[in-house]
């Protein structure tokens, strides 16, 4: 156990999370521009699809994680996955069709689906017991800061150079956010090794480990309720902008509410966490979940003046990040040291065909006609799913898994 917690490498895997987050939303930035771009071939249904293939690839990446880590350590993996994710996101501004924008972000998403796990638990390990939710809150922190970079870039960069300069900038800042993570390398590889040592069934942990009977309920629930967060949080993060514009908001409005929701997401989440850390973790889960499907309810119905779906949007992103971030927290100390990045990896693997399929939810009920609410009342019962399955995610049962050696 340790004893301190050591925040360079929590700044670290931040800086890493800021890069996933500016790469996850660049597509979304994206969508509106390029279904008006006739040369590349995109429609609703179409831009559904390829923006699910990110997601498909970080469900392979996540189940793989756990092996590749212990193949290759975290550091190696991290800088790898990094590097592997830039190299796709530039690919993307290359491409002539749809088909290839697709096969690019299903690659970056698998490299994006090793990394996060990788660098959750090389926080976790490095990180004093009593700072175990707001250390995850504050790495995870840095997917909604990125995305509210990306948004901002966005506001500029469409309209100067279009989407293939947008895709463009997603390598520059990775490489830029990649060198923060070089001096916390060897630091995140002493703290590896140091939980292996302190743990002698470190090399021995592996899936079959964990679908034994004192884990297998755990980790169903952790793959659920990520699949139901996943959904939401990813499903608004994809759609929003064109959500608002098919609300008739104007674009440069639709991509402000999506800089609120990160906002949201990066200040909420942290005043959350330290809830949480007050109150507990698995109540404060919960309340993020429903706090996140209420105001999903309340921009659907338009709901009050203009202003207020401001408001709105900060709150969804507050609860619906924090419901994610929670649960991953959850996870991580509900299983033995040995088995945290292979559980991480696998209900953040599994979990994440909820982001799979929440792209492709939200294109095809706009294809279909039936319009932008219901697409957020089908996000909103997502949410609320997430919450009422913690429910069964009871002390009792981490006790039980952590007993087991």
């Amino acid at each position: 156990m340790r004893t301190t917690t050591d925040w360079l490498v929590v700044i670290a895997c931040t800086a890493i999370m800021i890069v996933e987050g500016y790469d996850l939303l660049l597509y979304s930035n994206a969508i509106p521009v390029l279904l008006a771009d006739p040369t590349i071939g995109v429609d609703q249904s179409a831009a559904g699809l390829i923006g699910s293939m990110i997601f498909l690839g970080m469900l392979g990446g996540g189940v793989a994680a756990g092996p590749v880590v212990r193949a290759l350590g975290p550091s190696r993996t991290i800088l790898i996955g990094i590097i592997g994710f830039t190299v796709c996101t530039v690919a993307v501004a290359a491409a002539s069709d749809a088909w290839h924008i697709g096969a690019a972000r299903l690659l970056a998403g698998l490299c994006l689906g090793v990394v996060l796990p990788a660098a959750l638990t090389a926080a976790r390990n490095a990180t004093h017991n009593a700072d175990g939710s707001l250390t995850i809150t504050i790495v995870m922190g840095g997917i909604a800061i990125g995305a509210v970079a990306s948004t901002l870039t966005a506001q500029s960069v469409l309209h100067l150079g279009g989407w293939r300069t947008l895709f463009l900038s997603g390598g520059i800042v990775g490489i830029l956010l990649a060198a923060i993570t070089i001096p916390a390398l060897r630091r995140i590889e002493t703290h590896h090794r140091n939980v292996a040592q302190a743990d002698t069934g470190a090399s021995r942990a592996s899936v079959r480990e964990l679908v034994a009977p004192r884990h297998r309920t755990l980790l169903a629930l952790g793959v659920l309720v990520t699949f139901a967060d996943l959904l939401t949080w990813y499903g608004v993060s994809t759609w929003l902008t064109q959500l608002m514009r098919e609300f008739s908001i104007p674009l440069q409005g639709a991509l402000q509410l999506m800089l609120v929701l990160n906002l949201g997401a990066v200040v909420g989440s942290v005043g959350i966490a330290l809830l949480a850390k007050r109150l507990g973790t698995r109540r404060i889960a919960a309340a993020s979940g429903v706090l996140a499907a209420v105001a999903l309810l309340l921009i659907a119905g338009q709901i009050g003046p203009g202003w207020l779906l401001a408001g709105y949007a900060a709150v969804l992103g507050a609860g619906a990040i924090s419901a994610q971030n929670l649960i991953n927290s959850l996870v991580a100390d509900a299983f033995p040291v040995r088995l945290r990045t292979t559980a991480l990896g696998c209900t953040l693997g599994l979990g994440r065909l909820g982001a799979v399929v929440a792209p492709i939810i939200g294109g095809q009920t706009l294809a279909a006609g039936l319009g932008p609410a219901w697409v957020l009342v089908a996000f909103a019962s997502a949410a609320l799913l997430g919450a009422v399955l913690l429910i069964w995610f009871t002390p009792e049962r981490v006790e039980r898994s952590l007993a087991a050696r």
